[in-house]
């Protein structure tokens, strides 16, 4: 059994849930489909826009298709890996496609909640800057059933969307 710490947070709300496909169309064409979720923004997250990306603690270049969309009032992500290992192509070559990640982007001090997951041994595992957005995965899968958990900040400054689907 895994010791879970009380990191003393309080999360203000689940902004996104987030889900690895292997084919952004296809996974937009499901979950339209099934749940009726749609327009979708789609993202190319690659260089230059996409930078300072770390992977479990080194630079490392990445890059993925992103599409968004919402549910009420929580963001679907839907998350394409493209180039480069990442957590995305681990949870495809472990899990397949699936739940991935849940995120809260309504902190008022982002950076010392950054703090406080590395603090308990729950180190970022992945991180980038797209645009001037930056963004952190922190290591919780043990502590969260299986579930990574992401924080941002600056989502004001996200660029315009590459297309939108349909």
């Amino acid at each position: 059994m895994v010791e879970i710490p009380d990191l003393g947070i309080e999360i203000p709300e689940i902004t996104q849930i987030a889900f690895v496909v292997e084919d952004i169309d296809d996974g937009m064409d499901r979950f339209g489909g099934i749940l009726g979720l749609g327009p979708w923004d789609v993202y190319e997250f690659a260089p230059p826009t996409l930078h300072d990306t770390t992977y479990r603690g080194e630079e490392h270049d990445y890059s993925m298709t992103l599409a968004l969309t919402y549910a009420g009032d929580t963001m679907i992500e839907l998350i394409e890996p493209q180039e480069g290992e990442s957590i995305y192509t681990e949870h495809l070559d472990e899990h397949g496609e699936g739940l991935h990640h849940v995120a809260c982007f309504a902190f008022e001090d982002t950076e010392a909640v950054v703090e406080t997951f590395e603090e308990n041994d729950m180190p970022v595992l992945q991180s980038g800057v797209f645009g001037e957005v930056p963004y952190w995965y922190f290591d919780t899968a043990d502590e969260l059933n299986g579930v990574i958990f992401e924080t941002a900040t600056n989502l004001e400054a996200i660029p315009e969307p590459d297309r939108q689907y349909p």
